[in-house]
């Protein structure tokens, strides 16, 4: 083990032994299970799953820290681009899918009522121990929103927001050995989880073949990378939710000629524990997260079948540096404002979220404008 990882206390240890013993035995009653099925049991068991345990993630005493929680910035330019959706409509609906703290959330409504937006807030998320924090955030902010346990079953006019949510769908790994594509997954091996190669999928194989075929090319000996699975099943409820409206994206992704360029022969999975970033999903079950970057012309491809339309796709840094909701860069010696600089720097700069994060628009029964940047639809 990496000395450099700080070990979890009594409490934490405890809790990724049981559920260490029981992804045991399901490899031991089946032989083996694919990534995707260790990487929902990890990231979702209930009690015991990352997002369901109770532990500290985000922030300086958790494991990564997201944009909302960095700064303001990124709920002021949403707000504007929400308004133009919302102003239109009698009765709106902002849904909030995967809130995190609540952070965003509170923001965000701050900022609509200050463009004079009176909009129904809702909130899904599937961690009962995240839902808690978001309602006593909600409250000590005043902030009126519903919990959803399922997307609404009829369709709603508003907005769909989901900030950092696709990248912890779990993820269909793979290799390409021979000319054969192989489904990798997780056996026991030497005390700990270890990667294993599972039997032919007919499904998957054919995934493989169509992205060959767009990309012009095959994916060499030996290449590692994933596919998300889940994502079209997805991309259909957020079409059922939405009679009138848009839905914006916000996450770390690629198109897919990035994504599956041949220097990224490794993929893109990637764990986070206590902020280290670093590629073994099997350290402390439970106790980190794990997530894929976000393939965002399987998105867009997803959502054209769904009956959805793109109507932008550009980077953070663009969106934020041109939504005209920045900050007058005022620099002070005082240290918020310093940190309120920092922040904004994590946020924008290409080097830090800026490129790495994108935003995707996609709307229904309305014609939008692109996002403020640059346009890179041509890229999807």
């Amino acid at each position: 083990m990496d000395l450099d990882f700080p070990q979890p206390g009594p409490d934490g240890s405890a809790i990724s032994r049981r559920l260490t013993r029981r992804i045991r035995t399901e490899i031991r009653e089946r032989g083996w299970i694919g990534f995707e099925r260790f990487m929902e049991r990890a990231l979702y068991e209930p009690e015991l799953g990352y997002y369901n345990n109770g532990s500290v993630k985000f922030g300086p005493r958790g494991d990564f820290i997201t944009a909302p929680e960095l700064s303001p910035v990124l709920a002021g330019a949403l707000a504007a681009r929400l308004a133009e959706v919302l102003r239109p409509l009698d009765d709106p609906v902002v849904l909030e899918v995967g809130a995190g703290t609540g952070r965003l959330a509170v923001d965000l409504s701050r900022a609509l009522r200050a463009l004079d937006i009176r909009a129904r807030y809702r909130i899904l998320d599937r961690s009962p121990e995240l839902q808690s924090r978001q309602r006593q955030r909600c409250a000590a902010a005043g902030v009126e929103a519903r919990w959803l346990d399922e997307f609404p079953a009829e369709p709603f006019d508003g907005a769909i927001i989901a900030n950092e949510v696709l990248d912890a769908f779990p993820a269909t790994c793979f290799v390409k050995r021979a000319g054969e594509v192989r489904p990798l997954g997780v056996g026991w091996a030497e005390r700990r989880f270890a990667w294993v190669k599972g039997p032919a999928d007919a499904d998957l194989s054919r995934r493989i073949a169509s992205l060959e075929a767009r990309l012009g090319r095959g994916l060499a000996d030996g290449y590692r990378s994933e596919v998300s699975r889940g994502l079209p099943s997805w991309m259909q409820r957020i079409a059922a939710a939405l009679h009138r409206g848009a839905a914006f994206i916000l996450d770390y992704g690629l198109p897919e000629a990035e994504y599956y360029h041949p220097q990224r022969a490794h993929g893109t999975l990637i764990c986070h524990y206590r902020h280290r970033a670093h590629d073994d999903p099997f350290l402390f079950p439970g106790l980190q997260d794990i997530s894929a970057w976000v393939d965002f012309s399987a998105c867009a491809r997803a959502a054209r079948e769904a009956g959805l339309t793109v109507a932008g796709f550009t980077t953070q840094g663009q969106f934020l540096v041109e939504a005209g909701t920045m900050p007058a860069a005022q620099i002070r010696p005082e240290a918020a404002n310093l940190a309120a600089v920092r922040a904004l720097k994590t946020l924008i700069l290409p080097g830090e979220m800026g490129e790495r994060f994108k935003l995707l628009v996609l709307s229904r029964g309305m014609a939008l404008e692109p996002p403020p940047g640059r346009d890179f639809r041509a890229r999807l």
